[in-house]
């Protein structure tokens, strides 16, 4: 009796255990997602990002900027907000483009601001940020 209820107590302490190990490791992990190529969305999208990281610890904060669908516009070189990226890059804000959407849209790896990674799906890039235990905000429409 007392082997079946100390391997009982085991393969629940496993699974307790396995469902933890996605989580972050620490400090607070966001990931904010613009799907629309209005100004006024991407400038809400900056804020945010900067503020969060305001608001936290700096060294215990990732913060991701998504962009998909006509979003990713945004994130082209010459683009209006290049600066206010540049600035929020040197404070740990990473943008990510939806590979997806810039086909769609015609856009090739080189005609993104300098700084900006790629994905190949916006959506399975949020699924999987939220699997691991980011918090998500959409922000605009």
């Amino acid at each position: 009796m007392i082997k079946r209820i100390a391997s009982a107590l085991l393969f629940y302490t496993s699974l307790c255990a396995g469902a933890f190990a996605q989580a972050p490791a620490h400090g607070h992990h966001v990931v904010f997602v613009v799907t629309s190529p209005d100004q006024d969305d991407w400038r809400t999208a900056m804020v945010l990002a900067d503020h969060f990281i305001a608001g936290v610890k700096p060294e215990s904060a990732e913060v991701e900027v998504l962009a998909y669908g006509p979003g990713i516009d945004v994130l082209k070189k010459g683009a209006s907000t290049a600066s206010d990226l540049a600035d929020l890059e040197k404070i740990g804000v990473h943008f990510v483009a939806c590979e997806n959407a810039m086909r769609m849209h015609h856009i090739a790896k080189a005609d993104l601001m300098p700084g900006v990674t790629s994905v190949p799906s916006g959506v399975v890039e949020l699924v999987r940020k939220q699997e691991m235990g980011w918090s998500y905000v959409k922000v605009g429409r």
